[in-house]
């Protein structure tokens, strides 16, 4: 498996989804969101539930149809709307979206806002987790959990 294209590929499909606000599809289970992107044999999926300003979910990336890589996380957001949260997530994903959610730490800052991701490993496409947070005048208005790796 050609692991620089495995990451290549799992980094446009972020942007060509959440973080662009496509991909959407009728979602495999009933009350949850899915969010898609093919490109030949390449086909990246994010499956998860959101309610009361909490979500879960699950992203994975298939090769041939066989999953190779999977990304579990966890989020609140209960302090701020949906759209708010959205803004600066977005934002930050779309300014920064080689390093978010890998193993690498960020900060990116908007006007009174503060998103940082901090890595827990040093990490590889192997292997990697973290958490991000976002910050408003100072105080913490989302947090998200995120671990994951290659599994093909």
């Amino acid at each position: 498996m050609d692991k620089v294209r495995l990451q290549e590929f799992l980094l446009q499909a972020r942007i060509k989804t959440y973080s662009s606000g496509g991909g959407k599809v009728k979602p495999a289970f009933p009350e949850m969101k899915q969010l898609e992107y093919q490109e030949d044999d390449w086909l990246y999926r994010d499956i998860y539930n959101l309610g009361n300003s909490i979500f879960m979910g699950l992203e994975t990336v298939y090769f041939k149809d066989t999953p190779i890589l999977s990304m579990s996380y966890f989020g609140n957001f209960s302090k701020v709307s949906e759209e708010e949260a959205d803004k600066i997530l977005r934002g930050a994903l779309m300014e920064r979206w080689d390093e978010v959610r890998l193993w690498h730490n960020v900060r990116w800052e908007h006007q009174n806002y503060l998103y940082t991701c901090q890595a827990d490993t040093s990490g590889s496409i192997e292997e990697f987790s973290g958490t991000e947070e976002i910050l408003k005048d100072k105080e913490k208005i989302y947090y998200f959990y995120y671990a994951g790796g290659f599994i093909g």
